[in-house]
């Protein structure tokens, strides 16, 4: 005997010889990518020797069918043992294997992917399916492509595997551009500047006219927020839409977007002044006094007694309504309110008089004040009579202090790789604390800049009872794994590639590893660390880096060597690295690293001069160093810096008590400032909001180096066979790097003591440039013109040479050394020039055209150099400015 039954149906007549036995075995058919494990163990209720009831057979069918992986199923039963046998007969719906799509152009198919419900190897459905074209066609409109159609193709279902691929075949259509934006009602204000606020804009040459839903929507509250900063309070929109038109009817050959706004201006008003007030029932009930003073709060006011009169910016008002709010937050009063209760006053005799008969007028003039302001406007009245019945607000903000808020909880929401203590040792507030406003704004900035989240968002919700509350931290994660493709120029690297493998939130502990491996001509090295950010849960890192680096070192050559005869040589380089760093305050922090490498020059070229075949000889050197630097960073973006300011400085302690052949030590500091000059408003001349993102921004850099020889500490070493600064630690000028349009050794340095330490490298260094970038596209290409400044120099001679160098040598090598009578404008070698940045994320390539120049002490000004009047090209591959 056997019964069946779905999920609409009782048990039939026929079963009913099965209910209440033992169920002694269950079987499954027609499953494939649904295991029996899965339906046995995860889906259904039933188990072996259970006894069968109807409740639980009309349950497991309803589960089978709820679960949405099966279009059908059935269950028969057989007799066995005094008992029951059920077989489950069961029809899958069919799994998507792949997801492809055709004619994408405008969107990327990750894009589409990702916005989209249906998902390779999910349960296929029609309605997941017609859910993704919604969703497809939704991303076109906010492009614009109002045209897009979207159609689906379904391949044959494979039976032994279930599985079904879909193809979603796109025709984008035609991007429809803004043709018109119409301002209806637009009577006392210049419709040029109404149109200045929009960032839709009309199909024109410098606009593109791409119509996008979001921004139409919020083009229509920047409308609203234009006319009340002017004064207009209460305006109103009273139409705002958008139709599509045939650019020219007859022909009907493109289609055009027409944008209508209908606007209501309603009266302008003028501000008269605030006044500040405390109610009582909410002060501290044991002094009766309030936090702050009336003179405290006003002083951060952006209105001031000077500008009654002039037009009421809501904008101006709001911020200082907030900043009321704000102060009493930062002391932990999250609960104090603030409720403006203006007073409007017609312009006019009457009105005047009439509110100089009101009891706050006259309690303040017999304190000597004006509370409405009435002799201002009187003056205004006679001066101005074209301002006669305008409508002129004076605001009394009334301030309810409440209670002190505490923060009970701190909860993190949203993280599901990432450690809650991660997020927790960024936050600058905790539990228990007093409220502050300005700390949690600082610390949902500490946790977004982790990289790991793409958004953070903070909320405040009530506590456990009154005065008490919870804040929420609610983050989304983002993918923290990368892998880097990409090449650099360097005039002493050359070019190379790297390729890099990082995860940099290792198992959700915030640690970051990764491994480097670069190859070029010039450069070859391996690269491997690892990063703690948070040393014992202390804002204490410590980073493990070990390397090996052979480079084709660019050295000077013998002065009887042609001058396009190269003098090179290898320098293998194995090492580790081992460093801890701390932060202090928001915009502060110091570093300390330890570095222990070993050395060995090899391959010399028959030009190099003879200091290099006496480095090859000694073979293997050590070199061990100690680097200590401390920085203040605050640049808005470190990648597209508008303005900011970095200083650092660092000091290396190399040898000496460390042991190894290297001695010296050596001081680094660097100062870079940036500010954004104007954007493509040209100081508001052009009315177009969307140019303000056009910054053209001028950064301005000057770092020095300067070196001191040190004697070991261990043992003895004679300087001259054995230098305490190795020829690879010299400093050079020239290249991209530092002196754009100079090249390394470059002949033109001249054969003065001078141009022989700028060919064979100083001890000394000095930079300077200066740059500003015109942007083409403010995130990826940019017109530069630029000057830089450079000089080197040596140490004095008993720095430099041994007892035995001829006097003469000495001399002339001190008119080299770093004197107040060589820090002069003509002794440092200068260049200028223009080209361009484009800011590809792989290959972000450097071109310049640059010109040396001298200074003419006579003239008091720079010259060309001579003979030497035409461009250089420059070419850089990466940002390795000095």
């Amino acid at each position: 005997m056997a019964f069946a039954v779905a999920t609409h149906n009782y048990i039939h007549a026929q079963a009913e010889r099965y209910i209440g036995k033992k169920i002694r075995k269950i079987e499954f058919k027609g499953n494939i990518n649904v295991s029996r494990d899965t339906i046995y163990n995860d889906i259904i209720q039933m188990k072996e020797g259970q006894t069968l009831t109807v409740p639980l057979l009309n349950g497991d069918i309803k589960a089978l069918f709820g679960e949405g992986s099966f279009a059908y199923a059935r269950v028969e039963g057989e007799d066995l043992n005094d008992g029951v046998a059920l077989t489950f007969y069961v029809q899958e719906r069919p799994r998507v294997k792949d997801i492809s799509f055709l004619g994408l152009d405008e969107l990327s198919a990750t894009d589409v992917q990702q916005a989209i419900p249906l998902k390779e190897d999910d349960i296929f459905t029609d309605r997941k399916v017609s859910d993704s074209i919604q969703r497809i066609l939704a991303k076109y409109r906010e492009k614009g492509l109002f045209n897009a159609s979207v159609r689906v193709r379904k391949s044959d279902v494979d039976d032994k595997k279930n599985t079904i691929n879909i193809t979603f075949v796109v025709d984008e259509g035609e991007n429809i551009k803004i043709a018109k934006i119409n301002l209806l009602g637009v009577t006392k204000a210049d419709p040029e500047d109404v149109l200045s606020v929009l960032e839709l804009e009309e199909d024109g040459f410098i606009a593109d006219g791409t119509f996008k839903s979001d921004t139409f929507e919020k083009d229509k509250n920047s409308i609203l927020d234009f006319y009340k900063n002017q004064g207009f309070l209460d305006v109103e929109l009273e139409d705002a839409r958008y139709d599509y038109r045939w650019k020219n009817p007859k022909t009907q050959e493109e289609r055009v977007i027409v944008i209508t706004y209908k606007v209501k201006e309603g009266d302008q008003y003028f501000y008269n002044g605030y006044d500040i007030a405390w109610d009582e029932r909410f002060l501290n009930p044991t002094t009766k006094k309030q936090l702050f003073s009336r003179d405290k709060v006003e002083e951060f006011f952006e209105y001031t007694t000077s500008d009654v009169g002039s037009v009421l910016d809501n904008g101006k008002f709001n911020r200082d309504r907030g900043i009321v709010n704000y102060l009493y937050s930062q002391e932990g009063y999250i609960y104090a309110r603030v409720q403006p209760e203006r007073t409007v006053i017609p312009l006019t005799k009457e009105a005047i008089e009439e509110k100089r008969n009101s009891v706050q007028q006259k309690e303040s003039e017999q304190k000597g004040g004006d509370y409405y302001n009435l002799k201002r406007l009187s003056r205004i009245l006679e001066s101005s009579p074209e301002l006669k019945g305008k409508k002129f607000v004076h605001t009394k903000f009334v301030i309810a202090e409440g209670d002190k808020g505490f923060i009970e909880n701190i909860i993190i929401k949203g993280n599901k790789k990432t450690l809650d203590k991660v997020i927790r040792r960024e936050l600058i507030i905790h539990e228990g604390e007093l409220f502050n406003s300005e700390l949690v704004q600082r610390s949902r900035e500490r946790v977004h800049n982790l990289q790991f989240f793409k958004e953070v968002n903070v909320d405040a919700r009530p506590g456990s009872s009154e005065g008490k509350m919870n804040l929420v931290i609610d983050v989304e994660e983002q993918p923290t794994g990368t892998i880097s493709l990409g090449g650099g120029y360097g005039t002493n690297t050359g070019f190379s590639i790297f390729t890099e493998v990082a995860e940099n939130n290792l198992n959700g502990t915030g640690q970051r590893i990764s491994g480097r491996v670069e190859f070029g001509p010039l450069r070859t090295a391996l690269e491997a660390s690892w990063t703690e950010p948070w040393l014992f849960d202390t804002p204490w890192s410590l980073t493990l880096t070990g390397f090996y680096v052979r480079r084709r070192v660019l050295s000077g050559s013998i002065s009887i060597a042609p001058n396009d005869e190269s003098a090179t040589y290898n320098l293998d380089t194995v090492g580790t690295t081992i460093g801890i760093g701390h932060r202090l305050f928001i915009n502060w922090g110091h570093y300390h690293r330890y570095s222990p490498q070993l050395s060995v020059a090899n391959s010399a070229s028959s030009m190099v001069d003879d200091n290099v075949f006496l480095l090859v000889q000694r073979g293997w050197q050590v070199k061990n160093t100690i680097t200590n630097g401390i920085f203040y960073d605050n640049r808005d973006n470190i990648f597209n810096t508008t303005r900011g300011t970095r200083f650092e400085f660092s000091h290396d302690f190399v040898g000496n008590i460390l042991g190894g052949q290297d001695h010296f030590m050596r001081y680094y500091p660097q100062f870079d400032f940036f500010w954004w000059m104007m954007d493509y408003t040209f100081f508001n001349l052009i009315r177009k909001n969307v140019l303000r993102r056009w910054r053209v921004v001028n950064e301005v850099r000057a770092s020095a180096t300067f070196t001191q020889p040190i004697k070991p500490f261990w043992g003895s070493q004679d300087n001259a066979e054995n230098p305490y600064v190795e020829i690879q630690d010299r400093l050079y000028l020239g290249g991209y790097e530092s002196l754009r349009g100079w090249t390394l050794f470059d002949p033109l340095y001249g054969d003065t003591p001078a141009g022989s330490t700028w060919r064979n490298g100083g001890s000394h260094r000095i930079l300077f440039g200066s740059e500003i970038r015109v942007p083409v596209e403010p995130s990826l290409f940019w017109l530069v013109l630029f000057f830089d400044a450079g000089a080197l120099y040596q140490n004095q001679a008993e720095y430099s040479f041994s007892s035995t160098t001829p006097a003469a040598t000495i001399n002339a090598y001190n008119s080299a050394a770093l004197t107040q009578q060589n820090f002069s404008l003509n002794y440092f070698r200068y260049s200028w020039g223009f080209g361009f940045r484009l800011q590809i994320p792989i290959l972000p390539l450097r071109i310049y055209l640059a010109k040396r120049l001298l200074w003419d002490q006579d003239l008091g000004w720079f010259k060309d150099y001579p003979n030497q009047s035409g461009f250089e090209f420059v070419f850089g591959i990466g940002d390795r400015r000095f």
